[in-house]
């Protein structure tokens, strides 16, 4: 009787499974269900818009545990194949190559350190001192050990094939730019005008523009952070500057005085930068381009950068105000992947600062 009941139960089961199936709306197959309530359903492409801010952050931390992981896995098979061939452990090899390219910091660029961050060091000079040097030994170290990465990448033929994940951005028209439209490179930066980091970052990105001349599109757009009371104004007045051919003029002069801006100050600045200040007061009064500030900031929540500065280089994210170096690394492999030959730097680098973001 049981074992009877059970069969009974299972077929009335497998015909219910199979009226539920024929009710459900058939789905795309380019864009398949993850979901359905009733007669509604969920698709994958709604999902993805729906989780998409908190999916690009994961999906770069999977990419960059891989990379990282393929990197290091690669590089200590040339190191033990090259140690091998000199009858060296691949600590002794390391320690050999890495002493070859140190030398000992000269006067003038210890002084220049301990000059520019004399606050941050020990009070004691000669502890200063010693601090200064060791960081900048550190750092020659580090340049050494990325240099004999590369050279020993280059001579064995090793490629990275796993792909990084990638934003595809909307550049509306009027957007400000500059350099090639056709550059191999999109540095897309999310700024806020009043943010401090947004401001140590601006040096980066003018020495980028240079190492890599004609090479990087350069596009601006603004996300204005709340706690900042004159960033959504201050995005607004640099396009109404745009409106008069004076957008980067404007964009310089308004990181340079992001503590003491206001109303009658971008105004008065317009004058003197030549602009039809009436025209300029207009536009600002009337909040012309609000929409093309709110509306960038909202491009920017959706691919998860809530915080300034922002930036994707040909659709890869990088949060904060990140060291030169950070930006060259990610720049030099587009460029690779490219078949580009990579620019020589031109000047020597100060050390890099910390990456911070609001």
């Amino acid at each position: 009787m049981k074992t009877w009941m059970m069969s009974l139960t299972g077929v009335a089961f497998a015909v219910m499974a199979t009226v539920a199936c024929a009710q459900q709306p058939a789905a795309d197959a380019g864009d398949p269900a993850v979901a359905t309530i009733g007669d509604e359903v969920i698709t994958e492409s709604q999902l993805e818009e729906l989780a998409g801010p908190s999916l690009v952050t994961l999906r770069q931390q999977v990419y960059d545990a891989r990379l990282n992981a393929l990197k290091g896995e690669i590089f200590d098979r040339l190191v033990a194949k090259a140690a091998a061939a000199e009858e060296l452990t691949p600590d002794e090899y390391l320690a050999k190559r890495v002493a070859e390219r140190t030398v000992e910091p000269d006067e003038g660029e210890i002084v220049q350190v301990m000059t520019q961050y004399r606050a941050r060091l020990a009070e004691d000079d000669l502890q200063a001192r010693q601090q200064v040097i060791q960081a900048l030994t550190q750092q020659q170290q580090r340049v050494a050990m990325e240099e004999l990465r590369g050279e020993l990448f280059s001579a064995a033929g090793a490629r990275i094939l796993i792909e990084p994940p990638r934003i595809e951005v909307a550049i509306a028209d009027g957007t400000p730019t500059r350099g090639p439209s056709d550059a191999p490179i999109v540095l897309v930066e999310y700024t806020d005008y009043q943010c401090p980091f947004c401001m140590r970052v601006q040096p980066t990105i003018e020495a980028l523009m240079e190492r890599y001349d004609g090479q990087i599109l350069h596009v601006f757009k603004n996300l204005p952070l709340p706690n900042h009371n004159q960033a959504q104004l201050a995005g607004e007045a640099a396009l109404c500057a745009q409106d008069q051919d004076k957008y980067w003029e404007f964009h310089d002069w308004l990181f340079q005085n992001q503590r003491t801006m206001n109303r009658e100050s971008m105004i008065a600045q317009a004058g003197e930068m030549g602009m039809d200040a009436e025209k300029f007061e207009a536009c600002v009064q009337q909040q012309t381009h609000a929409g093309r500030v709110v509306a960038d900031a909202q491009q920017a929540r959706s691919f998860g950068i809530t915080g300034t500065p922002g930036f994707l280089v040909n659709g890869r994210v990088l949060s904060g105000a990140q060291p030169l170096e950070t930006f060259e690394t990610v720049i030099n492999e587009e460029l690779e992947r490219k078949g580009i030959a990579i620019p020589e730097k031109k000047t020597a680098e100060e050390p890099a600062e910390e990456t911070a973001a609001e």
